[in-house]
């Protein structure tokens, strides 16, 4: 038997899930997040590291719902702008909002710590990770009913993205993805040892600093 997870507390970690039209992919949403919640050591999302990777990208302050949400709104932003200039330019707000929202679900399996520590003991068996959070959220989304398109954009957001083609959603929530993560490095939100994947020209401003 696995433990109770609040559906309230993900739509409350989770505001966003409200703004979801489809009646059917708002609830396989808050189904996801049980799934994965409930298979974890984690009983909320607020419950989860805020870094990109175990390690990567950590930030100082705040945990995984600022980020799903930060990369969710800005998503959205990237096509509202477009939108303004090309109202003929059209993509699916619906899967924006649950590929956003979901993008990252498989964090509950990569940053578990009872996983982390048997992959630092037994890489040699298991691997380390045996699998990233990208492979394990389109797990996840398949296994409640969620739209291909949505366990689509967990893998294709994240460096395994690289070797597949991206629709349109996915391409956008990838941008938005790294953009945030980047962004973040650069307003020196994240621990200065965590962010070498922004690359050697990133010049960090000081927190306080104009």
């Amino acid at each position: 038997m696995y433990k109770t997870i609040s559906r309230e507390h993900i739509l409350e970690d989770l505001p966003e899930i409200a703004e979801i039209q489809s009646d059917e992919l708002r609830e396989k949403v808050v189904d996801a997040w049980v799934f994965a919640l409930e298979r974890s050591s984690f009983d909320r999302v607020t419950d989860i590291s805020g870094e990109g990777s175990p390690n990567v990208f950590a930030l100082k302050r705040g945990r995984q719902d600022a980020h799903l949400r930060g990369v969710t709104r800005l998503a959205l932003a990237i096509y509202d702008e477009f939108r303004k200039t090309y109202p003929e330019a059209k993509v699916d707000r619906d899967i924006i909002l649950a590929g956003g929202l979901c993008h990252d679900i498989g964090k509950t399996w990569e940053f578990d710590p009872v996983n982390l520590k048997r992959w630092s003991e037994r890489g040699d068996r298991y691997g380390e990770p045996s699998f990233r959070h990208s492979a394990y959220g389109t797990h996840v989304c398949l296994s409640v009913g969620l739209p291909e398109e949505i366990g689509h954009i967990c893998m294709g957001h994240s460096l395994e993205g690289a070797h597949i083609g991206h629709s349109t959603e996915c391409y956008i929530i990838r941008q938005a993805d790294h953009t945030w993560w980047h962004v973040a490095a650069a307003l020196d939100l994240c621990h200065p040892d965590t962010i070498g994947f922004a690359g050697p020209n990133l010049r960090v401003r000081p927190l306080g600093q104009q």
